[in-house]
């Protein structure tokens, strides 16, 4: 699952998914795009569960909303593999 926030030239992500392993982790990416240069940083959060991981999404989620930003539209597609 990938959910974006932008306010202004500040963009924030997060990417919550599975590991080969098993655990759940929940990847934050920030910055700001501007003309000149892309500015940001990255930070991995490894969950014991999916719930878990969850629960972290939706404190992220608030905390973005009290900051100013905006949620986007989702654009990604889940597809299937047959594996």
């Amino acid at each position: 699952m990938i959910v974006r926030w932008h306010k202004d030239q500040n963009y924030f992500i997060v990417r919550l998914y599975q590991d080969l392993v098993g655990d759940w982790v929940v990847t934050e990416c920030w910055g700001q795009n501007d003309d000149e240069e892309e500015t940001g940083d990255v930070c991995h959060t490894v969950t014991d569960s999916y719930q878990q991981a969850r629960h972290l999404l939706e404190q992220i989620n608030l905390r973005q909303q009290d900051d100013g930003f905006e949620r986007q539209p989702d654009r990604e597609e889940q597809l299937p593999l047959d594996l």
